[in-house]
């Protein structure tokens, strides 16, 4: 029998790759992690999701945005808000992290081994070869009875977008403002609607920035429910956000003769100039540069890399997770997929691929879902009855400073089984999971009647709606599908 260096290699260290590592080493696995920076954690914690969302957190204290329906609408905590006031917390809280996952690390340090600052590529079924960024001629080769690529995913390349990190950012250098600049752009253009568009557009609208949130086409956010989605749309603008439609573009540049202006060039004449431009197109995996195809790794056209129901690619000993497999590409989907794909590497079986997971949209207000939508059940024919939470009802929501989120259930009208969960407004990505959790278990929405909620809370929205959607059916309201 051939002798491996280790049994399982693993390459990315984002929330795919850490929780393999953790998993293998656990089951008793000698592990080995490759990681193209100096710090682990991938996209995930050095410039998409915990920095974004601690930027969130930082604008919603700073503009004193929760404070306003008590001291008025032009309340602030800081008057003058800098680069520095925002990403102060952003580094104390990405350190934070850092700090921890180290010290998961090094609680196993017998057992993980940790290569930082290497790009690999795959050989062979059991090899992966390596080496430092810092200096190419030092380099490596790993042998492992398995291999678990988990190297995420990064901004979608366009070649006639000058990115250039001053004032034209991807969605992920968008960070790179904290280096570039003194003072928080006035004015700011984001090209992409999607989740990372909306996202942006919406935290520096509430920062106070003028911001135009440019889409080709009339769709936003069409995975949710569309009232939810209308409601969003009303509170981004009230904020500041101006939504450009139907708008393709023919250039992005500098603005010509004016230092530190993007200038935004529509193919129906228009022109936008503002302070900086992040473009929010979408993302592409991060595998094309792997040798993946040459050693038999089946991909897709766009570099998706084609796995079964166990994770497993078609090299049986080479697996993959997260965002290289495609949807949902989520930060919580992929850390459980690189939990699964450590366990069936080694031999250990649990449970399917979840196909029930709840979605979150980090926009100011957030918007959280479950299950189905009013959409989806229309489509399928699918009877459907509705309950409704109002957050003016809910003594919670007035005490923390936001009256205008609102919590639906979809329910069955005879055996009351919930089939969907949607929320918009504060503390909807926390409050999504006693819905999932009433979801998962083929629940009814008799749980939210019967049970006690303290109050006050905002789960009391869930009792509230739950009444509401009973109400409904025994009356024989609208809104029984």
């Amino acid at each position: 029998m051939q002798a491996f260096d280790y049994n399982v290699v693993i390459i990315g260290s984002g929330p795919a790759g850490y929780s393999a590592a953790i998993q293998a080493c656990e089951l008793g696995a000698r592990v080995a992690v490759l990681e193209r920076h100096d710090t682990l954690g991938g996209v995930t914690l050095l410039s998409g999701t915990i920095p974004s969302k601690t930027l969130r957190e930082a604008i919603l204290y700073l503009r004193g945005v929760r404070q306003r329906p008590f001291y008025g609408m032009d309340f602030t905590q800081k008057r003058d808000i800098t680069i520095s006031d925002l990403f102060v917390r952003v580094r104390k809280v990405v350190d934070r992290q850092i700090a921890t996952m180290d010290d998961q690390l090094q609680g196993h340090r017998d057992r993980i081994e940790v290569f930082r600052g290497y790009h690999a590529t795959v050989d062979g079924p059991n090899s992966v070869h390596a080496w430092l960024l810092k200096n190419p001629m030092e380099s490596l080769t790993l042998t492992a009875e398995k291999i678990i690529i988990a190297t995420g995913s990064r901004p979608r390349r366009i070649p006639d977008i000058p990115v250039d990190n001053e004032v034209i950012f991807d969605s992920d250098s968008a960070f790179s403002l904290e280096l570039k600049r003194e003072t928080l752009p006035e004015s700011l253009i984001v090209v992409g609607a999607g989740v990372i568009g909306a996202e942006y557009g919406s935290a520096f609208a509430v920062l106070g920035c003028n911001v135009w949130l440019v889409q080709h086409d009339h769709e936003f956010l069409t995975f949710a429910e569309r009232p939810l989605v209308d409601m969003l749309i009303r509170r981004m603008e009230d904020s500041g956000v101006e939504f450009v439609w139907e708008a393709a573009y023919e250039s992005i540049d500098r603005t010509p003769g004016q230092e530190g202006r993007a200038q935004l060039r529509l193919t129906d004449g228009r022109v936008l100039e503002a302070d900086a431009l992040i473009v929010a197109k979408g993302r592409e995996v991060a595998s094309k540069v792997l040798g993946l195809e040459d050693v038999g790794v089946e991909v897709t056209e766009h570099g998706l890399i084609k796995v079964n129901e166990l994770l497993q690619t078609s090299v049986p000993s080479i697996y993959a997770a997260g965002d290289v497999i495609g949807f949902p590409a989520l930060a919580s989907t992929s850390s459980e997929q690189g939990r699964m794909a450590a366990s069936y590497a080694l031999g250990r079986r649990v449970g399917g691929r979840k196909t029930l997971f709840p979605m979150c949209v980090y926009t100011i207000p957030e918007i959280a879902m479950v299950g189905y939508t009013q959409q989806e059940l229309q489509a399928r024919g699918i009877p459907y009855a509705q309950g409704l939470a109002t957050y003016d009802e809910v003594t919670k929501a007035s005490i923390i400073g936001d009256e205008h989120g609102m919590l639906s259930l979809l329910f069955e009208p005879n055996g009351r089984h919930l089939l969907g969960v949607h929320i918009i407004g504060d503390q909807a990505c926390e409050l999504i999971h006693l819905g999932q959790a009433v979801l998962s278990h083929n629940g009814t929405i008799d749980y939210f009647i019967d049970n006690v909620f303290s109050y006050p809370t905002m789960g009391e929205a869930y009792k509230i709606a739950a009444l509401n959607g009973v109400k409904k059916v025994s009356e024989r309201a609208p809104g029984a599908g």
